[in-house]
């Protein structure tokens, strides 16, 4: 049996070090493509936000906790050079831990009822929202060793 709970603690514990991670950088450093990407830790860190809205709360048919244009900017296929304007790194701070809270609060209240099933491009299908939370879980991890790679990159320049 799955500990919605226990990913849910994962989840908080992987953005409050994200969060953490804001704080410590320099602007510049949240938003300075490294040499040989095409995004930013900043980007990286919107993106996880956007993706685990989408997968547990769109797929849901429910409103997601974010707007349309920070959506926008950190969806798949979105990057820096896309941009209209440039994210405001508070919100970005906010919403890492917000959506948490959010999340939390909605499994308990069993706001969960419907899903629309999707496929992962490592080959597995995500059939309902505790599946869409596990598969968020798993994608943050990807990412922030992607962010911690910039971060090692930049700090050396």
């Amino acid at each position: 049996m799955i500990n919605v709970r226990f990913e849910c603690e994962i989840l908080r514990a992987s953005r409050t070090r994200l969060a953490q991670l804001i704080e410590k950088s320099t602007y510049e450093i949240l938003f300075k493509i490294p040499d040989g990407f095409n995004n930013n830790i900043i980007w990286q860190i919107g993106h996880c936000i956007t993706s685990q809205q989408r997968h547990i709360y769109m797929r849901s048919g429910l409103p997601m906790y974010i707007s349309k244009e920070f959506e926008d900017s950190f969806k798949i296929g979105s990057s820096p050079d896309s941009w209209k304007i440039t994210p405001d790194v508070n919100e970005v701070k906010h919403l890492l831990i917000d959506t948490v809270n959010h999340l939390e609060s909605d499994l308990e209240s069993g706001l969960f009822v419907n899903y629309e099933p999707f496929d992962l491009p490592i080959g597995f299908q995500v059939k309902n929202h505790v599946q869409a939370l596990q598969a968020a879980n798993y994608h943050e991890a990807e990412h922030s060793g992607q962010i911690f790679t910039y971060l090692k990159l930049l700090v050396k320049e």
